[in-house]
């Protein structure tokens, strides 16, 4: 099996890189390709095989290249569609630059990653996509209108996906987490910051807690696998009891 992993330099991603390595053979693709391969050295540490890529998913020529040196490794038969960027700004002062790049990183730059691996996926009759939305995608957030936008385009692109891919043996279903403890809810915040989100975001969680970047990539793991077999354009949560859907 090989999975590709966009994002899969921190967070949720390397989280779900490193439990798939168990099973899979993992190409990670993210913006820093720092990050990429670090995590590439810990899968190969642990005895696992990796590649990393440095990819801008806003770049769809570049994304064609890494999903075509990827594949000539090893024909992909998992992604896990996965990068993304989170701006906190009110609605008043978000810039039409702001807004573009939320709608473009997430909905523009999901768009080309998948298109990239069913064009490899459909002749082979077989695949499994996730893709990173969010719980913010079937609930009203303030200050977060551009993210919730971006997150629900996803949501709406995987189950039209999931349609039009279903004929020729592939699955794609979406995940939806809630607060979970990774880099991205401490970007952009002094550490005082941090820890007032983490007490707040604790605070609108059933389960008194925010979710484990492991917690997360459990499900995507599930989803992914032959255990997931009948799930199709599905949205799921793993939020603690956050958003019931």
């Amino acid at each position: 099996m090989h999975t590709l992993i966009t994002g899969g330099g921190s967070g949720i991603g390397r989280a779900t890189a490193l439990r798939l390595a168990k099973r899979s053979r993992i190409s990670i693709a993210d913006k820093s390709g720092a990050n990429a391969q670090a995590v590439a050295n810990e899968i190969r540490a642990s005895g696992g095989k990796a590649d990393a890529y440095e990819v801008d998913v806003l770049d769809g020529a570049a994304v064609r290249t890494v999903v075509a040196k990827a594949d000539a490794v090893e024909p992909i038969d998992a992604l896990f569609n996965n990068a993304g960027i989170s701006v906190r700004t009110e609605i008043a002062d978000i810039s039409g630059a702001e807004w573009d790049l939320m709608l473009d990183t997430h909905a523009r730059g999901m768009f080309f990653v998948a298109q990239a691996v069913l064009r490899n996926m459909v002749p082979r009759k077989k695949g499994a996509i996730v893709q990173t939305s969010s719980d913010f995608a079937v609930m009203g957030v303030p200050g977060m209108a551009a993210y919730c936008a971006a997150k629900c385009a996803i949501y709406s692109l995987t189950k039209a996906l999931s349609l039009e891919f279903v004929q020729d043996g592939i699955r794609v279903n979406a995940i939806g987490p809630g607060p979970i403890d990774t880099p991205i809810l401490a970007s952009n915040r002094t550490e005082a910051e941090y820890r007032d989100a983490v007490a707040r975001n604790e605070t609108r969680v059933p389960m008194g807690r925010l979710g484990k970047p492991d917690e997360v990539a459990a499900v995507v793991d599930f989803l992914l696998s032959e255990r997931a077999s009948y799930i199709n354009g599905q949205l799921i949560h793993p939020n603690g009891g956050t958003v019931m859907w």
